[in-house]
């Protein structure tokens, strides 16, 4: 690489840490176990993660652990740019609004990243698409996580959500439905932990 092209690659390097660094400030409406602190956008990935590749290479051989950490990696990426937004009870202009959000955090990614790491952008673009396998396995476990730091944090977010068994069992309900049994531990998983996290209340 000739020198101006070294010098590029170097600025989005400096790039990518610093929207690395502004994702890691993005807190998510849930909290760590101590019940006082605010999971971060990196806490949760980090989690998501891990978990996801551990639960891969133990029951899905057929599945590639590279590919599961990648789209883990970048699942949220977005919300450096747009935020987090509360999934529970939203309506249909929140929904809205946060898919317009995130469209243009995404843009903006990919025009930051175009013309030195267009990996970024397109591993986000390959989440979204859901087609690959990995990537619904991602987002399956994704749905997970939240009722794990519920339990782990004895249930202080739906506390402040003000949320009564009936609704959040509603909730659990209608997400089962919607994502089926493509992976059947991880259903095993999820069921388990909607049932720890309805003993909250």
């Amino acid at each position: 690489i000739h020198r101006t092209g070294i010098a590029k690659e170097n600025e989005a390097v400096y790039k990518l840490a610093i929207l690395s660094l502004k994702f890691g400030r993005v807190n998510r409406i849930t909290f760590h176990e101590d019940g006082s602190r605010f999971e971060t956008d990196t806490d949760h990935t980090f989690m998501l993660g891990l978990i996801a590749c551990a639960i891969a290479a133990e029951h899905y051989p057929n599945l590639d652990v590279g590919k599961i950490a990648r789209f883990a990696l970048v699942h949220d990426l977005v919300e450096a740019h747009a935020g987090d937004t509360p999934s529970f009870n939203m309506d249909t202009d929140t929904k809205a609004d946060k898919a317009l959000r995130e469209h243009k955090a995404f843009e903006q990614i990919q025009t930051d990243f175009a013309g030195s790491f267009p990996w970024v952008a397109n591993e986000i673009s390959d989440y979204e698409s859901q087609s690959a396998p990995e990537a619904r396995f991602v987002r399956y476990l994704d749905k997970a996580l939240p009722k794990l730091t519920h339990v782990l944090n004895g249930g202080v977010t739906l506390r402040n959500l003000n949320a009564t068994k009936a609704i959040v069992e509603l909730a659990h309900q209608a997400q089962l439905e919607a994502l089926g049994n493509e992976f059947p531990e991880c259903f095993e998983l999820l069921k388990a932990l909607m049932d720890d996290t309805s003993d909250l209340f």
